[in-house]
């Protein structure tokens, strides 16, 4: 069982870590497309909303990692 969710939480970093690469390369394309073409355009403003969208996946994945790790703690003790 240990094991197991040892291996679930090193799924969920790796999820994690994801999430947050592709928050970098959503923020950095729509940072220069909006510098190339002006703030009004169409991919700029679903770059941004995909942000925000990629910020929920950030919290949905930080707050499972969360539960996972507090489940390891009570089985430890």
């Amino acid at each position: 069982m240990k094991e197991a969710l040892k291996e679930e939480i090193g799924v969920w970093k790796e999820n994690l870590k994801a999430v947050i690469y592709l928050f970098v390369l959503d923020i950095s394309g729509t940072i220069a497309r909006a510098v190339k073409v002006g703030i009004v355009d169409t991919w700029v403003i679903s770059g941004i909303l995909v942000l925000y969208l990629t910020l929920i996946g950030y919290y949905v994945c930080w707050k499972k990692l969360k539960i996972l790790i507090n489940q390891l703690r009570e089985f430890e003790e």
